[in-house]
């Protein structure tokens, strides 16, 4: 077998035992196998022509990165990534937050029971309710009135502010 035949095999081998990694679960030691041979192809290539070498190493530059790149992207539908990453389930309006229960807390006096930042928990009627800040941070503790709906959450507002907000006008 000449030293061409014999580095064709080489790049060859490499390239097939980089693709069985996608395939095996093998935590990346047939990929490093994969990656060793290429090297060792390079090398030879070097050995025999430096031009050739060169263009080899360029062109290992380019395709093992995209090569990887692809993989990533198409390796959830391979048998071993559709086992480690199920498909993300669809939710139906049955599993989502009914809007029903917020609706009659617009308007409505509360506190807070958590500091919201801006996400927390608030007291109205003695019920308590993940509430979202209108706008900045709210205290624990502070009287909070609901302004609307975001998004399947309760918006409120400090009663403080709005209080301020009539001294200006």
């Amino acid at each position: 077998m000449t030293e061409w035949m014999w580095i064709s095999l080489l790049y060859l081998l490499g390239t097939v035992l980089l693709i069985v990694e996608l395939f095996l679960p093998a935590h990346g030691f047939i990929g490093l196998v994969g990656l060793g041979v290429l090297g060792y192809g390079l090398y030879l290539t070097y050995m025999v022509n430096e031009v050739v070498g060169l263009v080899g190493l360029i062109v290992l530059a380019v395709l093992i990165p995209t090569g990887f790149l692809i993989s990533i992207h198409y390796w959830h539908r391979t048998p071993v990534g559709r086992r480690i990453s199920p498909p993300n389930p669809e939710l139906t309006e049955k599993d989502r937050m009914p809007v029903e229960d917020y609706k009659p807390l617009i308007g409505r006096l509360g506190k807070t029971l958590t500091p919201l930042r801006p996400v927390g928990t608030c007291e109205f009627d003695g019920r308590r309710v993940e509430c979202l800040s209108e706008y900045g941070m709210i205290e624990r503790g502070v009287e909070v009135i609901g302004v609307r709906l975001v998004d399947r959450s309760l918006s409120v507002r400090a009663v403080s502010e709005l209080s301020e907000d009539a001294q200006n006008a």
